[in-house]
């Protein structure tokens, strides 16, 4: 655990003083702790680190982040269940498939998202790509130059993914719709994925736009698709999966903050809007567009109406393309 540092995209000094301050039911904590279930320099650990320093002061005098990755955020989130922590002191920020689609995967979670944890807010969104490395061939441009590749050389239908997570089960989806066989290489999150994509290690990688964004704009990778319903402000120069003939290809996942079940309501609606002030807030939307991201503020009962419906689209997805199946093979169950 360690404090949040200044070196991120936002000075906390200039950024906290931005966020509009409203009336308190509460004196701000003197710390408070944001749980991340993936490792530092990842997309959901840069966004945690951004709304840790627009919360600092406001929220709490200090506010640190605690990286907890493995098991594709069990670890972290059974943490926060099992901590009996209640006074708003204590938080986490999850990308969508931790909540809607693991619990699909593995009978024995030993947390129940839609009953352990309170939805706070909606921390932004962000689209799904798939993009090619320095291990295939500079001639691979499109993705029916890769698909081509792929058929060609059968072993190189690789894509890096962490296990059971959104890019694992849209690579699968992927697959399905393609006809063309592709298979993960688990990794613990985005940046250990990215790492081995850079390398050459892992011809292909599934990324949120958030991570793939600044890569391909310096050439190191080339996304050759976007898994959106309309071509991202961020990529224009990207088709979508649904131009190019797959319109099952469709992922625009939420990231949210959620607290322990017992959390006192007044905390949760504090926090919740502090989250949707620094959403507003031009440091907090221009943080966002440098990620990647676009902003997504959802208060506390409308996210948990969201998370209802995606658990059962997910859900739907899963069995469609026998993830479950896919899901234990690749991690050894």
């Amino acid at each position: 655990m360690s404090v949040i540092s200044r070196r991120t995209l936002l000075q906390a000094a200039a950024f906290g003083a931005a966020v509009p301050r409203f009336a308190l039911a509460q004196e701000p904590l003197k710390l408070a702790t944001m749980v991340v279930g993936s490792p530092a320099g990842g997309t959901t650990d840069k966004l945690a680190r951004m709304y840790a320093e627009g919360l600092q002061q406001h929220y709490a005098k200090t506010v640190v982040v605690d990286n907890r990755p493995g098991a594709g955020g069990v670890i972290a989130y059974d943490y926060v269940k099992r901590s009996g922590v209640k006074d708003g002191s204590l938080f986490f920020i999850s990308p969508a498939y931790p909540i809607v689609i693991t619990p699909h995967l593995v009978s024995n979670l030993p947390y129940d998202p839609l009953r352990d944890f309170v939805p706070v807010a909606t921390t932004g969104r962000s689209g799904m790509t798939f993009a090619v490395g320095p291990g295939t061939p500079a001639s691979v441009k499109t993705l029916a130059d890769y698909l081509a590749w792929v058929k060609a050389n059968p072993k190189q239908g690789l894509y890096a993914a962490q296990t059971g997570s959104s890019q694992h089960l849209m690579g699968a989806i992927m697959a399905q719709a393609t006809g063309v066989a592709l298979e993960n290489v688990s990794y613990k999150g985005d940046a250990p994925a990215l790492q081995d994509t850079l390398g050459g290690h892992v011809p292909a990688v599934v990324l949120p736009i958030a991570a793939a964004l600044p890569l391909h704009k310096q050439g190191r990778i080339r996304v050759l698709a976007v898994a959106r319903s309309t071509r991202s402000r961020y990529l224009p120069e990207v088709p979508t999966f649904t131009e190019l003939g797959y319109k099952d290809v469709l992922f625009q996942d939420w990231l949210g903050m959620f607290a322990p079940a017992d959390t006192a309501p007044a905390r949760v609606r504090e926090l919740s809007q502090l989250v949707g002030e620094i959403q507003r807030s031009p440091q907090g939307t221009e943080a966002l567009q440098l990620m990647g991201m676009e902003p997504d503020v959802m208060a506390p009962e409308a996210f948990a109406e969201a998370l209802k419906a995606d658990w059962q689209r997910y859900g739907a997805f899963v069995q469609r393309t026998n993830f479950r199946e896919i899901y234990e093979k690749a991690s050894g169950r």
